[in-house]
């Protein structure tokens, strides 16, 4: 399920390339020079690109969501 994919900092982006090397799905690529998901749809949300930068340039976003299905059962 693709719900959120890896936001990248172009300003911090060095276009190393080492994210591109490290994605097990080919999601992602240098255009210009920076990283870009150039396929969403394979992207699978794994943390290879972020452990491969060496800037901090991507990074995962999460969402904390709470389940409240529970306190209104109980209450």
């Amino acid at each position: 399920m693709n719900w959120a994919l890896p936001v990248i900092d172009l300003d911090r982006c060095t276009g190393c390339g080492q994210c591109v090397r490290r994605c097990p799905t080919r999601a992602v690529e240098l255009i210009d020079r920076k990283a870009v998901i150039v396929r969403p749809s394979s992207c699978t949300y794994c943390d290879a690109c972020e452990r491969a930068c060496s800037t901090g340039a991507i990074g995962r976003p999460f969402m904390i969501m709470f389940d409240t299905s529970q306190q209104r059962r109980s209450a």
